[in-house]
């Protein structure tokens, strides 16, 4: 399984920041981005890989 880390900036639009081969990697960079208090969201999601 992947993840995909993604950021929706104060105006709405969605980017994908990058992608992990594991949930842990991901939830590692989340926690660097949201250190800092912002307007910005992020959120994690899974990917099954085929």
């Amino acid at each position: 399984m992947s993840c995909e880390l993604w950021r929706e900036d104060d105006n709405g639009n969605r980017f994908l920041i990058d992608i992990y081969n594991d949930r842990a990697a991901a939830e590692q960079k989340l926690a660097e981005l949201t250190r800092t208090p912002h307007k910005q969201s992020y959120w994690i999601t899974e990917k099954k890989d085929d």
